[in-house]
Order: structure tokens, then sequence, then C-alpha cells
């Protein structure tokens, strides 16, 4: 008994090849692969004209034996490392999120442009207690996004070495009880 799997991919050579490679790493076997166009709709131009889109890609499609010895553990590590590259996709899109705090807004500067005409010496002393302030933001900010990025591609790098594991892992035994 087989099974198939059909994926639609960006339409490169080495995202095709890339694809099938990683796919046959679980047992798959390439049985279709078609280079696609939808259409997408129409634009018109300034001199009437009409232009048509499209949309292109490859639509790949995949069979393997579900008959086969390894079947089973090899589903199970393909399952795993979907999961695993879904995480990757989701923490890569979080990349660096923290943005630089700041210890004054437009009511902090309003404020010590009033002090400066009203009082000179509050205005002085205004100043530096800001100065200080955005001085201590700064370094908690440069602090807090070193932390992130070494856990971030700590992380990154940790996903992506059990991805490798994982494949090695099935064509290994995809060798070994075939």
């Amino acid at each position: 008994m087989k099974e198939t799997k059909t994926v639609q991919v960006y339409p490169s050579d080495s995202v095709v090849n890339a694809t099938i490679r990683e796919y046959g790493s679980f047992g798959w076997e390439v049985i279709n692969n078609q280079r696609c166009q939808e259409f997408d709709g129409q634009t018109r131009g300034i001199d009437g004209s009409v232009v048509n889109n499209y949309s292109t890609f490859n639509k790949i499609t995949f069979t393997r034996e579900k008959n086969s010895a390894w079947y089973e553990e090899v589903s199970q590590m393909e399952k795993e490392y979907y999961a695993l590259k879904d995480t990757s996709k989701t923490y890569a899109a979080q990349q660096s999120v923290l943005r630089k705090p700041s210890p004054q807004g437009a009511m902090g500067v309003l404020l010590g442009v009033l002090l400066y005409f009203m009082y000179i010496f509050p205005g002085i002393i205004y100043t530096v207690v800001r100065c200080s302030a955005k001085s201590k933001y700064k370094k908690q900010y440069e602090k807090e996004l070193a932390d992130f990025e070494t856990v971030y591609h700590a992380k990154i790098r940790e996903l992506n070495d059990r991805q490798e594991e994982i494949i090695a892992q099935a064509e290994k035994c995809i060798r070994e009880k075939s």
C-alpha cells in the first residue's frame, strides 16, 4: 500500500532540489514535478491596457510504501522533524523584538523646554537627570539585547542541529531496513 503527498514550492531549481532531498530523507520518491501557473487577477494600466497576473510555483508529488519495514519509525521521525521546522520558523520570525527604551517622551521634552525658559537652574538639573536616566536605560537595553541574541542564536542552532540529526537517523534507518 502506498501513500502520496503533494507540496508546492517556489519555482527555483535550488528550492525544488532541496525539497526533493528533504522528502527523500524520509523515504519519499518523486513521481511528478510540475511547474504551474495560477491566475491572480488583472491590473489596468493608465493607458487602458490590461495585464494578467499569475503566480508561478512547482507542484511536486511524492510517494512511499507504507508496508516498508522502516515506515513506522521513519514517519515518527518525519513528524518530529516538521514540528521542529515549524518551531524554528516561528522562533526565527520573532528575531529581535526588543525596542530601545526611552525615559523621556514628548512630555519630558516639553517639560525640559519650559524649565529652561522659566528657570535656568531647574532646567539644567532636569537635563542632567534626564541624561543620566537615558544612559541607564541605554545600558539596560544593550544588556537585554545581548542576552536575547545569545539565547536566540543558541536556540536556532539547537533546533537546526536536531533537524539534521533526525534526517541522518531516518536515512540510516531506511538503509538498514531496506
